[in-house]
């Protein structure tokens, strides 16, 4: 089973002074050494993970680095495709979910025939399903 992890769960993992980082945390502890599941997030998250830990929490370049790199070690980046961005953009101009940011990564899930996307994010929540994928949180 392919499991793809928001940025949010991500940065729960990262930062656990975040309000829903205890469950994630938790959550991704109890399931990570399933063997029948393999966990995926979007590289092109990578960037954000290092500005927001550097720049808005003060964290360490370097540790925040070797935090990351760890995380990269156990979870899969996935990158987006041009792919995912058209058909993003194609599903937000037929009104299918209105955050085109959202639509990106959600396609490039889908493209990796995920089956669970794993979010704090109450928008994508209301979403239940979206191209064949659970959504859910931890």
């Amino acid at each position: 089973m392919k499991i793809f992890l928001d940025a949010n769960i991500c940065l729960d993992l990262l930062d656990t002074t975040r309000p829903t980082s205890k469950k994630s945390v938790q959550w991704y502890l109890e399931n990570k050494d399933d063997k029948n599941r393999e966990f995926y997030f979007s590289g092109d998250f990578i960037t954000t993970f290092y500005y927001i830990l550097t720049q808005k929490k003060k964290y360490n370049p370097k540790d925040t680095l070797i935090a990351i790199d760890t995380i990269a070690q156990e979870i899969i980046p996935y990158y987006i495709n041009h792919s995912d961005f058209t058909e993003a953009k194609n599903q937000f101009i037929d009104n299918k979910f209105d955050d085109f940011e959202d639509l990106i990564i959600l396609n490039s899930a889908s493209r990796l025939e995920c089956s669970i996307f794993m979010t704090n994010d109450k928008k994508i929540l209301e979403l239940g399903n979206y191209l064949n994928i659970k959504i859910t949180r931890p």
